[in-house]
Protein backbone atom coordinates (compact mmCIF):
# COMPACT_ATOMS: atom_id res chain seq x y z
CA UNK A 1 0.00 0.00 0.00
CA UNK A 2 1.61 3.50 -0.85
CA UNK A 3 1.25 6.13 1.40
CA UNK A 4 0.67 8.62 -1.52
CA UNK A 5 -0.23 11.93 -0.36
CA UNK A 6 -3.33 13.23 -2.58
CA UNK A 7 -2.85 16.66 -0.90
CA UNK A 8 -0.77 18.72 0.01
CA UNK A 9 -0.71 19.68 3.71
CA UNK A 10 2.08 22.30 5.32
CA UNK A 11 0.76 21.40 8.67
CA UNK A 12 1.92 18.16 8.38
CA UNK A 13 4.78 18.93 6.90
CA UNK A 14 5.60 20.97 10.06
CA UNK A 15 4.50 18.08 11.84
CA UNK A 16 6.48 15.93 10.40
CA UNK A 17 9.65 17.44 11.17
CA UNK A 18 10.19 18.11 7.36
CA UNK A 19 10.45 21.90 7.83
CA UNK A 20 10.41 24.36 10.97
CA UNK A 21 8.31 27.01 11.66
CA UNK A 22 10.01 30.67 10.95
CA UNK A 23 11.96 28.53 8.19
CA UNK A 24 12.31 30.72 4.82
CA UNK A 25 11.61 29.33 1.56
CA UNK A 26 12.21 30.59 -1.69
CA UNK A 27 10.72 31.07 -5.13
CA UNK A 28 12.21 28.64 -7.52
CA UNK A 29 12.83 30.94 -10.32
CA UNK A 30 14.02 34.41 -7.89
CA UNK A 31 15.11 33.53 -4.78
CA UNK A 32 14.50 37.20 -3.66
CA UNK A 33 11.57 36.38 -3.48
CA UNK A 34 10.88 34.33 -0.16
CA UNK A 35 8.56 34.24 2.63
CA UNK A 36 8.65 32.61 6.36
CA UNK A 37 6.40 29.49 7.59
CA UNK A 38 4.31 30.86 10.35
CA UNK A 39 1.72 29.21 12.74
CA UNK A 40 -1.93 30.56 13.04
CA UNK A 41 -4.33 30.60 15.66
CA UNK A 42 -5.68 27.85 14.22
CA UNK A 43 -2.82 26.01 14.59
CA UNK A 44 -2.55 25.86 10.87
CA UNK A 45 0.97 26.57 9.17
CA UNK A 46 0.98 29.14 6.26
CA UNK A 47 3.39 31.64 4.69
CA UNK A 48 4.26 35.13 5.30
CA UNK A 49 5.25 37.49 2.82
CA UNK A 50 6.00 40.80 4.43
CA UNK A 51 2.59 42.12 5.81
CA UNK A 52 0.90 39.39 4.18
CA UNK A 53 -0.04 36.00 5.37
CA UNK A 54 -0.83 33.21 2.80
CA UNK A 55 -1.47 29.50 1.30
CA UNK A 56 1.97 28.25 -0.41
CA UNK A 57 -0.36 28.48 -3.31
CA UNK A 58 -1.22 32.03 -2.84
CA UNK A 59 2.47 32.68 -2.94
CA UNK A 60 3.38 30.70 -6.01
CA UNK A 61 0.40 32.66 -7.43
CA UNK A 62 1.61 36.10 -6.66
CA UNK A 63 5.49 35.16 -7.50
CA UNK A 64 4.62 33.68 -11.14
CA UNK A 65 1.85 36.71 -11.68
CA UNK A 66 -0.18 33.90 -12.48
CA UNK A 67 -1.68 30.36 -11.47
CA UNK A 68 1.20 28.20 -11.12
CA UNK A 69 1.61 26.07 -14.68
CA UNK A 70 1.55 22.35 -12.52
CA UNK A 71 1.38 22.06 -8.79
CA UNK A 72 2.45 25.21 -6.47
CA UNK A 73 4.99 23.25 -4.23
CA UNK A 74 7.04 22.77 -7.51
CA UNK A 75 7.39 26.62 -7.66
CA UNK A 76 8.80 26.86 -4.00
CA UNK A 77 11.81 25.62 -2.77
CA UNK A 78 14.03 25.40 0.77
CA UNK A 79 17.10 26.94 1.46
CA UNK A 80 18.62 23.24 -0.52
CA UNK A 81 17.62 22.54 -4.14
CA UNK A 82 14.52 20.82 -2.60
CA UNK A 83 11.01 21.87 -3.83
CA UNK A 84 8.59 21.40 -1.12
CA UNK A 85 6.94 19.53 -3.97
CA UNK A 86 9.91 16.72 -3.48
CA UNK A 87 9.81 17.13 0.19
CA UNK A 88 6.02 16.58 0.16
CA UNK A 89 6.70 13.06 -2.38
CA UNK A 90 9.79 12.01 -0.94
CA UNK A 91 8.60 9.15 1.60
CA UNK A 92 6.05 7.65 -1.31
CA UNK A 93 8.24 5.18 -2.73
CA UNK A 94 10.04 3.83 1.05
CA UNK A 95 6.29 3.53 1.48
CA UNK A 96 5.24 1.90 -1.17
CA UNK A 97 4.32 -2.12 -0.66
Amino acid sequence: MSKKKNKFDLSSLVSDGVVKEGQTLFFVSDPAKKCTIVRQINGEYKVSMGKETMTIHAFAQKCLGQDPPDHATKWIRTEGIKTLYDLWHAGDVAYAA
